[in-house]
């Protein structure tokens, strides 16, 4: 499996979320796992995240694949966003994964479920 990983995802994980951080910890058996540029920037960009947070996200994202966003994705962000109705980030975050052949994993599934052709992921669903 491949999985890119949204922004909420990384917030919750570095809060301490159990459910974010177990999907996280099963990932390592994925054949690829990333997130957008664009994630690190609404991750890091969030108003009011503390200093201890953005050194816990710093570190978690670190063990991962940051892909840039490059013309490609911005070309099938524009046809995203030409066919459904979503914000440019999510546009970028939904064309980044489907360039990459990848699920995105999100908790915000109603945001990305008019997207063609994406497969989501909600790690809160998968509680065992």
């Amino acid at each position: 499996m491949r999985y890119l990983v949204d922004s909420n995802i990384w917030i919750y994980a570095a809060s301490g979320a159990p459910l974010a951080i177990a999907f996280l910890d099963r990932t390592v058996v994925a054949e690829w796992i990333g997130y957008s540029a664009i994630s690190r920037l609404e991750v890091f960009g969030y108003p009011g995240l503390q200093a201890d947070d953005a050194t816990k996200l710093n570190s978690l994202l670190q063990c991962f694949t940051e892909v840039d966003i490059n013309r490609a994705v911005i070309n099938r962000a524009i046809t995203v966003r030409q066919s459904s109705p979503i914000k440019t980030p999510d546009a970028i975050v939904a064309a980044t994964a489907l360039l990459m052949n990848a699920r995105l994993v999100t908790r915000n599934t109603a945001d990305f479920r008019r997207v063609s052709g994406l497969e989501l992921v909600n790690p809160f669903d998968l509680a065992d």
